[in-house]
């Protein structure tokens, strides 16, 4: 918000997709990936007191390297270039803690996800899971897992203020 000063607190979550379509999170990077940004299964990537929002922060880092082609070329279904624009105005893919956290503030579950929420049964994250994968949110099973990056998913969008 213009004029304001402050730690960003408060996340807000799109109310939609970003498009009816899944994507991929980068189709020609499996196994390219750098593995120092890995979150195990174990580790919290939620951002501390006054830090910037980890999701904003892994996909700043993505796109990044996306454009660049780091990994590997870029494809017209990854969600990077999708994305690009409502990055620019401080959107972000949620990490999969701040999903986790969404998730259970509202209460999600696998019977109330699409009914009460309006979500799809299956959305990326913007943490790495390893050198070939990220981790995604099944609402189908209520759970976090490490997902292949050429698979298709879809994305919904976070800011904060």
């Amino acid at each position: 918000m213009e004029g304001t000063s402050g730690n960003e607190r408060f996340y807000v979550m799109a109310l939609e997709d970003i498009d009816a379509s899944t994507h991929c999170w980068y189709y020609n990077a499996p196994y390219n990936l750098d593995s120092s940004y890995n979150v195990n299964a174990t580790a919290n990537d939620f951002a501390g007191i006054g830090a910037e929002p980890t999701g904003r922060v892994n996909t700043k880092r993505m796109l990044t390297s996306w454009n660049s082609s780091q990994y590997g070329a870029q494809n017209a279904n990854d969600m990077w270039g999708l994305i690009e624009d409502e990055v620019t105005r401080g959107w972000f893919v949620l990490s999969k803690s701040e999903w986790s956290v969404f998730g259970a503030v509202f209460e999600i579950t696998g019977d109330n996800y699409s009914s009460t929420y309006g979500l799809s049964d299956y959305y990326w994250s913007s943490s790495q899971y390893n050198t070939l994968g990220a981790y995604d949110v099944s609402f189908i099973s209520s759970n976090i897992y490490g997902y292949n990056i050429d698979y298709y998913l879809y994305v919904r969008l976070a800011t904060t203020f």
